[in-house]
């Protein structure tokens, strides 16, 4: 499964924001879950396409606003997970899955509560932070705020 994870990092151009991320997850993943990083968008809302072989690649019009309105959807648990908890909670589970799906639940739960609103901004919001198989945003130690550093959502296409 392909799982778009966004990562938030400074860098003085898209290119090095672009392997500031790669360079900072180097060690996650195996021959099983691998990775690709398809490009990124500015806070200006400039797009660089970085590998066109990912499934995830800013298009044109991407901006920080569809960003945002795409991981402000997945705020939204998934229903399939909500009724799986449900049915655990009122002992209607029917396979071992169930339990599974009823803990994405409630993960999914809690980082919506962390977060603590119903909108996010990507520019300073983080979700699912460094669990990088999942729909999320990290925040990525980068080159810090600075005269000519500007901030670039990464689009990382995770193959888990």
């Amino acid at each position: 499964m392909h799982n778009l994870h966004y990562c938030r990092v400074w860098a003085p151009d898209p290119e090095i924001a672009c392997q500031e991320v790669e360079s900072q997850i180097m060690e996650w993943g195996n021959e099983n879950n691998w990775r690709c990083i398809g490009g990124c968008v500015s806070q200006d809302n400039e797009i660089y396409v970085h590998d066109t072989h990912s499934r995830w690649i800013p298009e044109d019009g991407h901006t920080i606003e569809t960003i945002n309105d795409m991981v402000t959807g997945w705020l939204i648990p998934s229903k399939y997970y909500q009724e799986k908890f449900h049915n655990c909670v009122w002992g209607k589970e029917e396979t071992p899955f169930d339990w599974y799906s009823a803990a994405e639940y409630c993960k999914h739960m809690y980082e919506k509560k962390v977060l603590g609103k119903d909108t996010f901004d990507v520019l300073q919001d983080t979700f699912f932070e460094w669990e990088l198989d999942k729909c999320g945003v990290s925040d990525i130690a980068g080159y810090g705020e600075g005269d000519n550093n500007k901030i670039y959502i990464v689009y990382l296409d995770m193959h888990s």
